[in-house]
């Protein structure tokens, strides 16, 4: 993720290789290209690898406005199972206000399904 003067880098999406592909306050799109070390026991694409995608698209939104933002809530629902080996999230603001900020995070695969729904809300701890 970008550093800023309030905000530092994101050592823990550094690591998995997230890239933040663009990101404002209202929208933020961020993709991974899974590996065999993030496959879970049956092969499949790791579901707290597709948690972590979502929630690191979901900082980088609402960090990306005034202010430093923390996660308050999150959860996600898995739709379907993921194909090829690229991952997408895309987090877009669906409401708030001064003090919060509410987002929805759909994860797509490589064939643009939605693999997944993250929704979150943000809270504002200083301006």
């Amino acid at each position: 993720m970008s550093e800023s003067s309030e905000v530092g880098v994101d050592r823990f999406a550094q690591s998995l290789g997230v890239e933040v592909m663009c990101h404002s306050f209202d929208q933020a799109i961020c993709r991974i290209m899974v590996g065999a070390e993030q496959r879970n026991a049956l092969g499949g694409i790791h579901g707290g690898l597709i948690f972590s995608l979502a929630d690191m698209a979901f900082a980088a939104a609402c960090n990306a406005g005034d202010g430093v933002f923390i996660g308050m809530q999150a959860e996600i629902r898995y739709m379907a199972g993921a194909r090829g080996v690229a991952l997408t999230a895309t987090a877009t603001r669906v409401g708030g206000s001064k003090k919060f900020a509410h987002y929805e995070v759909w994860v797509t695969d490589g064939s643009d399904h939605r693999i997944a729904l993250f929704t979150s809300t943000a809270y504002k701890l200083s301006d």
